[in-house]
């Protein structure tokens, strides 16, 4: 199995989201020149009885802003959204659990931009109009083992 048949034996059912939270820290967010540092996690698991089979990812897209000159440390903004995607197979071998946590990571370039478009909306929504975030994720992928715990991508 590879993360290409992966890809092209699963269709995205439903995504929504499950939570989302914007906050400034203080006035001076909105005047300040910031970084904004973005992680976007995804944890998967199978829908167990499911015929053909389901699979989910839990996603979380967060996003602090901290200044770019000053004090260290300071959080000027965060962000938050989490969702829930599902996924069914269409097509291939019957795909398992292990499959599926191998090779998630490459639905993250399908869900990011949707979130990361939610994202940039809620910073608007805080007068945040400078912050342009990514909409892509690059091209290398960092992951860790399966057993490890969710990906980051940052």
């Amino acid at each position: 199995m590879t993360a290409d048949e992966l890809f092209r034996w699963l269709t995205l059912e439903n995504l929504s989201l499950t939570a989302m939270q914007a906050a400034l820290h203080g006035n001076e967010a909105r005047t300040t020149e910031c970084n904004a540092h973005v992680e976007f996690q995804l944890t998967p698991s199978a829908v167990e009885g499911a015929v053909p089979p389901q699979f989910a990812l839990q996603t979380r897209l967060t996003c602090v802003g901290t200044p770019v000159r000053g004090v260290p440390g300071i959080k000027l903004f965060d962000l938050e959204i989490r969702a829930l995607a599902l996924y069914r197979q269409i097509g291939g071998e019957g795909l398992n659990a292990t499959d599926f946590a191998t090779h998630h990571t490459v639905l993250a370039r399908q869900l990011f931009p949707v979130l990361s478009i939610r994202a940039q909306t809620l910073l608007q929504d805080l007068g945040l109009h400078n912050i342009r975030l990514p909409m892509d994720l690059p091209q290398q992928l960092n992951q860790n083992p399966p057993s490890s715990g969710p990906v980051v991508l940052n």
